[in-house]
């Protein structure tokens, strides 16, 4: 096969980190956050609804990753979110970030437990604390992946967009991922989360 993953002996430190993470050198650690908002539609409402939660998610350095030439670092990642006032969570991802040192291509590759997964992707420079990532249905390298119930019309991932903030020692994020929903007729709707983290 042609990518090497070199785990564990090359995992790295939080101490270890450096420029190759590009950005994500930032991310390393954990994170706790209570200004989170999600719009989406509830089922249980059966109407589009905000809500507001609080998050934490750990970030552990690994790397690099060989894929032939090509060469990453990455963060793997654990995020759960529980709405305001409630005990159980009602979201939960889990994946990688990774950077190109060479390109400055930067991904993020999730999923979540309603069985989607996006691999989203953009561009930015070792330095930079904004970043803004995209995927598209039907995409090859930026795709949104979803089960084949979802994908027959009940909530079918069609876009995704992410913008990240990580000045000033926080991590700040806004999402946007359009659905095409049989709950709107087929239409297609937002569902919107953002947050604002601090190093817990």
């Amino acid at each position: 096969m042609g990518t090497t993953f070199r785990s564990p002996e090359h995992m790295a430190s939080f101490t270890d980190v450096d420029e190759r993470w590009g950005p994500l050198a930032k991310l390393s650690g954990h994170w706790e956050g209570d200004q989170g908002r999600d719009f989406s539609y509830s089922y249980s409402e059966k109407s589009d609804t905000e809500n507001l939660y609080r998050e934490e998610v750990t970030f552990d350095p690994f790397g690099p990753v060989d894929n032939g030439s090509q060469q990453l670092f990455g963060v793997d990642y654990r995020m759960k979110a529980w709405r305001l006032g409630q005990e159980e969570p009602f979201h939960m991802e889990v994946g990688y970030w990774l950077f190109e040192p060479s390109t400055g291509v930067i991904h993020r590759c999730f999923m979540v437990p309603r069985s989607t997964t996006i691999v989203a992707e953009g561009t930015t420079t070792a330095e930079s604390t904004t970043f803004h990532l995209t995927a598209e249905q039907g995409s090859l390298t930026n795709g949104i992946l979803s089960n084949s119930y979802l994908q027959k019309g009940a909530a079918a991932g069609v876009s995704y967009a992410l913008d990240v903030d990580l000045a000033d020692g926080r991590f700040r994020y806004k999402e946007d991922l359009v659905m095409r929903m049989a709950s709107h007729d087929g239409a297609e709707m937002h569902h919107t989360d953002e947050n604002v983290l601090n190093r817990a």
